[in-house]
């Protein structure tokens, strides 16, 4: 089974033994699913042939999540549970999460056809099952015309993950595998969130490593991004530094990545630089306030920085987080938000 870029592996190193455990799993999971009139995709790392495989394997072989996005023509009726069920089963086998998405319409793939999610699903997938609605339905667009909302909520993504990365450093039992995966993901995502937003991004991973390493950037930022390449494919549980120090770094690359990419100006705070970058965009909008209030269920107070995509609000709660002192705490209310609209 070849994925859309013609590529045989689902890892980037081709590790034989974890080739054979998707190729079987997806076989399995494909007649589990066979004549339920669901289509269904394995996007994600091992989607799109960039997958990781453990060094050490005490938790599996398997490293990155099983991404699954599934389309439908009408209702499915049991669809969930089925979708749960198979879920659960292979969970417990391969040790890594397993998510499909919610059973989306034609309509879901038009109306987010523009979304980095999308894009990425288009140029790397595993066709699992039924109808190929991607091929008839999800155009391909370049990659220099991704939304500056795609940015956004990439780097609400990751900033997120490091917030949840310093929870766990700063209990007295640190769960290695958790902060260093979050960690180097808020590298790779922040340097890809700043080319997003300079109409500057790759679709592949190789190609923007490459592209990086040739750039005028920072040469710790091109440092950080090969290691954190590098961990994708062979992800370790070794921290060689201080793991806070470490964090810090990271921490001060993401919030770097942000002002540049706005280009913050002096006594210009972030919140006033994304909503003039969205407004450059014009990715402002009436409709993003009522988004919005809907999602959140509740009608906020009337503000020019609701006329922006969600993400991007979000995003300004979290950077503000992330930029204040160390004693911080992720709210409820921005973890509520990341929940809803991430």
């Amino acid at each position: 089974m070849l994925n859309t870029n013609g590529h045989k592996k689902y890892t980037a190193g081709g590790n034989i033994e974890a080739e054979k455990l998707l190729a079987q799993t997806l076989r399995e999971i494909g007649e589990c699913l066979s004549g339920s009139g669901l289509s269904v995709y394995l996007g994600g790392s091992y989607g799109r042939g960039d997958g990781g495989v453990r060094q050490d394997t005490e938790n599996g072989l398997l490293y990155n999540d099983l991404d699954f996005f599934v389309f439908s023509r009408q209702k499915v009726q049991g669809a969930e549970k089925l979708l749960h069920d198979i879920a659960k089963k292979y969970e417990s086998q391969l040790k890594v999460d397993v998510d499909f998405s919610r059973v989306m319409s034609i309509k879901d793939i038009k109306r987010n056809s523009r979304r980095l999610m999308m894009q990425e699903l288009k140029r790397g997938y595993r066709h699992i099952c039924g109808e190929d609605l991607l091929e008839q339905y999800l155009p391909k667009y370049p990659a220099e015309t991704l939304p500056f909302s795609e940015a956004c909520r990439l780097w609400l993504n990751r900033g997120m993950g490091l917030l949840l990365a310093k929870e766990q450093i700063d209990k007295n039992t640190v769960n290695t595998d958790f902060v260093l995966r979050n960690i180097n993901k808020a590298v790779l995502g922040s340097i890809d969130a700043y080319l997003i937003a300079r109409n500057e991004y790759l679709w592949s991973l190789n190609e923007r490593a490459e592209f990086i390493q040739k750039s005028d950037l920072p040469q710790d930022w091109k440092q950080l991004y090969q290691t954190a390449v590098e961990f994708k494919s062979s992800p370790h549980r070794q921290i060689t530094v201080s793991v806070n120090d470490l964090w810090e770094q990271v921490k001060n690359l993401y919030l770097a990545t942000v002002q540049l990419a706005c280009q913050t100006e002096n006594g210009e705070n972030t919140e006033q630089a994304v909503f003039k970058k969205c407004r450059q965009k014009k990715e402002l909008s009436v409709i993003n306030y009522i988004k919005f209030c809907i999602k959140s269920h509740k009608i906020h107070i009337f503000s020019k920085m609701l006329f922006m995509d969600p993400a991007a609000v979000v995003l300004c709660k979290s950077f503000n987080v992330l930029s204040g002192s160390h004693d911080f705490t992720i709210d409820g209310k921005l973890l509520k938000y990341w929940q809803i609209f991430n």
